[in-house]
């Protein structure tokens, strides 16, 4: 697959938004498992009308994606049904994970309502996920919200760690996208964990003790660096007596095979994204590696592990 050409585009200033980096693209990873046995994890940014910039989609096109995923026999899944290998999907379906990078305000908004009382704005990307898989609930439910402290984490400051809390109390995942958005291409890797874990501590100030969640990165412009010991630096951040880091995202146009999360540690660090604003739910049912639905004889026989129960790097220290 042809790497994908970056367009030099970046996001401008806003009030109480910092400047993006702008994202980077590589060659996806060769497949490395005889067999599909590739779980797609999408990439969204902006969700709104007008569509706000070169990362954004419509509200329609969001919708438009969550139907033919559903008609395609895809099932919500979020990281730690990965690690629980899969027992909640059902065998019929096939997993798929949504992912929000940045935590801009038309991700998750409050809005008055008509008795003067706040509420989420129907038409931020929550709401309509939320009202879709609430029509269809064979779909699942669940999705990460990457968050990174250049901006006020979902635009209305006042709001910070209500919504925070909202989402992991709906069953969603909070992450980090770091504390001011460098992108690790360029930052030293000394500076990396002051990075993560500046994050971790303004989560901290907003979610308390549920900031144990919070362990999973997504890295800044979408690329790690190979060959500098990346992903050991990663497994051996330390935060609050725990792992800083227990999976890393890119956003390198490729579907990642489970089989680099069996056969190798570092896979951990290297899970593959799709950005949604490049690319169709079309192009993604092309990849000749996505997991595929099983067929159970009887209904009553019990769920399987579609994968391995995974031994995450935070099993490991």
């Amino acid at each position: 697959m042809n790497c994908l050409l970056l367009l030099a585009s970046l996001i401008g200033w806003s009030p109480a938004v910092g400047r993006a980096t702008p994202l980077e693209y590589c060659d996806p990873d060769e497949l490395d498992s005889p067999g599909p046995s590739g779980i797609p994890v999408l990439m969204y940014h902006h969700v709104s009308d007008p569509v706000n910039g070169y990362y954004g989609v419509s509200t329609h096109r969001f919708r438009t994606d969550l139907a033919q995923l559903d008609r395609a026999g895809f099932c919500l899944i979020g990281p730690d049904d990965i690690g629980n290998g899969l027992m909640t999907v059902p065998p019929d379906r096939r997993p798929v994970m949504l992912t929000f990078d940045d935590g801009w305000q038309d991700n998750f908004s409050f809005t008055r309502l008509p008795d003067g009382s706040w509420g989420t704005d129907p038409s931020c990307a929550l709401a309509i996920l939320e009202e879709y898989c609430e029509d269809n609930p064979d779909f699942g439910h669940g999705a990460v919200f990457f968050i990174s402290w250049d901006k006020v984490p979902f635009g209305q400051e006042e709001f910070v760690a209500e919504k925070m809390n909202l989402l992991l109390d709906m069953g969603y995942t909070v992450g980090n996208h770091t504390f001011r958005h460098a992108s690790f291409m360029r930052l030293p890797a000394a500076k990396w964990e002051e990075a993560v874990v500046r994050a971790l501590q303004r989560f901290r100030s907003n979610l308390g003790i549920r900031t144990w969640t919070v362990d999973t990165l997504a890295y800044p412009g979408g690329m790690l660096p190979r060959g500098c010991d990346a992903e050991e630096i990663l497994a051996e951040m330390q935060f609050d007596g725990r792992n800083a880091v227990t999976m890393g995202f890119l956003a390198n146009g490729s579907v990642s095979s489970m089989a680099s999360l069996l056969s190798s540690e570092n896979g951990w660090f290297r899970l593959g994204r799709l950005d949604m604003s490049q690319y169709s739910v079309a192009e993604l049912l092309r990849w000749s590696n996505l997991m595929q639905p099983e067929i159970r004889e009887d209904l009553h026989d019990p769920l399987s592990r579609r994968i391995l129960r995974l031994s995450s790097p935070s099993l490991r220290t």
